[in-house]
């Protein structure tokens, strides 16, 4: 295989796919980029963790045709630190040495057989559709924060999408939070069923890479669905992926349903008050938690505190208060990631009492969108 291209159009397709390649893995093929030239002057380039890839294709003079893998972190390294201009990409395939040189400059590496790449999963499904880019990133954007890792049930490790007509809802939840946001779509089915009524659950570690793709334009992309893969057709990649085969938690028992206690409060202002209690609650100590941050909700005013063998930090915030005074403890990293990702000017707080989750929403409702988020507290030693 031998093939020459411009440094900066084979970095612009191998950066987006080295991050679906693996980073360990028993299978070394998988911690690689699959490169195969065709005879139409051009190479396909595809990464393949055996659960989440990616397929697109690069411009280039072919000089030899054939396949090899080339450990993707290595490549780009590589790449990167070449001259700006032609690259030339050679891999005798009897024994999978590789030469990459530009000009002068010349790199030797062993790279694997291309034949030994796992097979991908058939790229096609029965239901599609089509959704604005910045629609995609919302909807992600606003919910990916309470995604699990490593949780031992399955599907709070991912992102639940429920897709019924022109309205998509995404959920999230970790144990400790939990996000839900459903928005009115501009969509288009363009699958063979006759309408798009169905539920997924995309892996964590998928949502993290499909962020790097999405934007803000109105620019569409295409989203083939099938029973145990879904992929997206954004620009001249293809990002596809296997489905969480589990049943998302009924997460509406979650939500409080009669709350006593509100409070409207600035959502800039409660952020920075939780960025200045970050330096705190995130100090400690061998062998110790953190440290707790304490929200005081009395007569109109929400003290924001918390102290730790490092030192001590209080705020105060002016709020529009109803109901009864409250104190309530929280970890701050996670209530923070809530406030962070609310983009309306205020957010409306509700509360039960001091050992009931919290839950957040804009104080201004967009037509059409539902966002809500629920945090839960934990236990103040007094």
């Amino acid at each position: 295989m031998k093939f020459t291209a411009e440094k900066n159009a084979i970095l612009e397709v191998t950066l987006p796919t080295s991050g679906f390649a693996s980073g360990k893995s028993t299978i070394a093929t998988t911690e690689g980029i699959l490169f195969r030239t065709t005879g139409d002057g051009s190479c396909d380039i595809v990464a393949y963790d055996l659960e989440k890839g990616i397929k697109t294709s690069l411009e280039c003079t072919v000089e030899e045709e054939g396949c090899a893998v080339i450990n993707a972190t290595r490549f780009i390294q590589i790449v990167r630190t070449m001259p700006d201009g032609q690259i030339t990409v050679a891999v005798d395939e009897r024994n999978n040495r590789t030469m990459i040189s530009s000009g002068n400059a010349k790199f030797e590496l062993q790279a694997l057989s291309g034949k030994d790449f796992p097979d991908l999963p058939e790229l096609r499904g029965d239901r599609g559709f089509t959704i604005k880019h910045c629609d995609l990133k919302n909807l992600i954007a606003k919910t990916q924060f309470a995604i699990a890792v490593n949780n031992p049930r399955p599907e709070l490790n991912g992102l639940d999408l429920d897709v019924k007509g022109n309205r998509i809802t995404a959920v999230s939840c970790d144990g400790n939070r939990l996000a839900v946001y459903g928005m009115d779509c501009e969509i288009e089915n363009v699958g063979v069923t006759a309408e798009l009524n169905f539920n997924i659950i995309l892996p964590g570690k998928t949502v993290t890479e499909l962020m790097r793709f999405v934007n803000d334009s109105e620019e569409l992309m295409k989203i083939n669905v099938a029973r145990k893969h879904i992929m997206f057709f954004i620009g001249k990649f293809i990002v596809f992926t296997r489905l969480i085969d589990a049943v998302y938690v009924d997460y509406d028992r979650f939500i409080p349903k009669a709350p006593k206690i509100f409070a409207t409060v600035g959502t800039k202002e409660l952020e920075g008050a939780l960025d200045r209690a970050l330096l705190v609650t995130e100090e400690r100590q061998q062998g110790q938690v953190k440290s707790p941050v304490i929200c005081d909700i009395t007569d109109g005013c929400m003290t924001v505190s918390s102290s730790s063998v490092t030192g001590r930090v209080n705020d105060e915030i002016t709020v529009e208060h109803e109901g009864e005074n409250i104190e309530i403890g929280f970890n701050c990293r996670l209530l923070h990631d809530a406030v962070s990702v609310c983009d309306s000017e205020s957010v409306k707080i509700s509360l039960t009492s001091p050992l009931m989750g919290m839950t957040i929403e804009p104080a201004e409702k967009e037509e059409g969108k539902k966002f809500l988020m629920l945090v839960l507290p934990v236990r103040l030693n007094k």
